[in-house]
């Protein structure tokens, strides 16, 4: 029972304010610098082509999934902090870059999709809720999705990181999702060049 409760809670009574992720803290020193309104990453930026792999138009997200329960995989997506965090957010980005990573994410989605491996052609993969995307535009370290807000729905979306150009690679991406011009909601991630793939089978040359 004390490893379960463990796993649902802090250790000792806290208020969070951003993250409940050890991983995410400090983030505001990687927050990109360069920030622009919506409406300008549209005008003045790249439109790009994506790729919906998952379309569910009547889905109802969950309040609580069956495998978010303590006693399941060990408590592996039963924390609460984190829990209401997801719960906060309707756009999420991924990289399939770790089957571990892979399956804590669709875990804590509550759904699956597909995903692929090109060692030249690394894919940005976006879960979005409620909302029927129409556009993706990129500007600098920005990356906006456009879309009608609905009440129900799922989507997910692929977009190449090759169609992404960083002004500041070593600042994270901030993806927005956005409806006539204003914010719904963001995340941020690192940007992960087209090549990681082949980069990483190269470093495991090396070590051989």
């Amino acid at each position: 029972m004390e490893q379960r409760l463990g796993n649902l809670e802090p250790p000792e009574p806290t208020t969070i304010l951003d993250s409940p992720f050890p991983f995410e803290t400090g983030t505001e020193v990687h927050f990109p610098t360069d920030v622009i309104p919506i409406s300008e990453v549209k005008t003045q930026g790249t439109k790009i082509p994506f790729k919906i792999i998952k379309s569910e138009p009547n889905y109802v997200r969950p309040i609580y999934e069956e495998h978010w329960h303590s006693t399941y995989w060990g408590g592996r997506w039963s924390y609460v902090p984190s829990r209401v965090h997801y719960a906060l957010h309707r756009i999420f980005p991924f990289y399939a870059i770790g089957i571990a990573a892979e399956l804590n994410f669709q875990g804590d989605m509550g759904i699956s999709f597909p995903t692929t491996t090109n060692e030249t052609d690394l894919d940005l993969y976006i879960v979005v809720f409620q909302t029927s995307i129409t556009d993706v535009y990129t500007k600098g370290n920005q990356v906006v999705v456009v879309g009608t807000p609905k009440r129900t729905g799922v989507e997910v979306l692929s977009i190449r990181t090759a169609d992404i150009h960083p002004s500041n690679k070593d600042k994270l991406l901030l993806v927005q999702l956005a409806t006539n011009g204003a914010e719904l909601d963001y995340a941020l991630i690192s940007y992960q060049p087209p090549d990681f793939w082949l980069k990483q089978k190269q470093k495991t040359n090396e070590l051989e």
